[in-house]
């Protein structure tokens, strides 16, 4: 179950915890619940005076917690704290006045607290865990759960797609919740009919960097100058050249460590743990790690470093560095 159902159902249930730790890399599903939170607060208070939004590294502890503690005439509170600093060395005696609070918190308060990191070590993470809910807000990490997120969205908006065209929705647009959730709308109120199709993505999508600078190393699989040049160019439209060559050099790594792979034995599957990467990536990663060989991978690397040197000392034009490099790719 995703978490922002976990709220969704704790809310239809009236079972909303009074202490949480929401935190984990996708903002997008954060906000989204804590749209459904704010809504159901507003239902009780449509003036909105019972929620409050503060800030953890302006307000402290004694504050927060004089606050959860007052009484709301117009029912429920809801408090949220942002960018709390709670997880940081130094902290120590400064958080006793939550720990007394989790002991015992004000059923009519509904506090919750905003992190992008955690240190579940920390006595701070252990109290909420104990007294209260933590909630992880992560990306969907294998490809079955986007298209399971897809599916969700999609009928949000009352809207289709074969499987092949949300699998190119995913290629194309990239693996980001935020972004997508933009082009859905998009495509929603321009596709009239039901079904979303492959054309109408090309046509409204912009395609991620990412996905332009897996075809450019298509191209130079394929040896194809021409095609590769083309590809850096339209990257070059959308990022910085230096911006460019990172990515550049971050697929050759991860290809190279694919191909280390492989000639020790080892399978797809290992891929994401000993890349450090998401198993939709290192899918397409491994796939693509197996047209290009260990020492084109090794040569590509080192023209990288080479390139990123001569960029940042001025030796020549960083677009015109990098389209020689490109060159090299593909004709060595």
């Amino acid at each position: 179950m995703w978490e922002v159902d976990k709220v969704r159902q704790g809310i239809a249930k009236n079972q909303i915890p009074p202490v949480s730790l929401w935190y984990g890399e996708e903002r997008f599903f954060i906000q989204e619940a804590l749209h459904l939170l704010k809504n159901s607060y507003l239902a009780q208070d449509p003036s909105g005076s019972g929620i409050e939004v503060l800030s953890g590294k302006t307000t402290n502890p004694e504050q927060i917690v004089e606050i959860a503690n007052m009484v709301s005439f117009f029912g429920g509170k809801l408090i949220i704290v942002e960018d709390i600093p709670y997880f940081q060395d130094g902290q120590g005696d400064a958080l006793e006045p939550f720990y007394t609070y989790f002991k015992n918190p004000n059923p009519g308060t509904c506090l919750v607290f905003l992190a992008q990191n955690v240190n579940r070590g920390r006595k701070f993470f252990k109290a909420i865990e104990k007294k209260g809910a933590v909630l992880e807000f992560g990306s969907p990490k294998r490809q079955q759960e986007w298209m399971t997120w897809l599916d969700r969205e999609l009928a949000a908006r009352e809207k289709t797609m074969k499987p092949q065209v949300k699998a190119l929705l995913l290629e194309w647009g990239g693996h980001q919740v935020g972004i997508l959730s933009q082009e859905l709308d998009k495509l929603a109120l321009y596709v009239e009919g039901k079904e979303i199709r492959a054309e109408d993505i090309k046509l409204l999508v912009p395609q991620a960097v990412e996905a332009t600078v897996f075809e450019l190393l298509d191209a130079v699989a394929a040896r194809s100058t021409k095609v590769a040049v083309q590809k850096l160019h339209q990257v070059l439209r959308q990022e910085h050249s230096l911006k460019v060559l990172t990515l550049l050099s971050r697929q050759v790594r991860l290809l190279l460590g694919a191909s280390a792979m492989r000639r020790q034995g080892r399978g797809a599957e290992e891929a994401p743990h000993l890349l450090g990467i998401k198993p939709f990536e290192a899918q397409k990663i491994w796939q693509k790690s197996a047209l290009l060989t260990w020492e084109q991978l090794s040569g590509a690397l080192q023209a990288c470093l080479e390139t990123d040197v001569a960029i940042k000392t001025g030796k020549g034009e960083p677009e015109f560095l990098l389209e020689l490099m490109i060159t090299e790719f593909c004709t060595t």
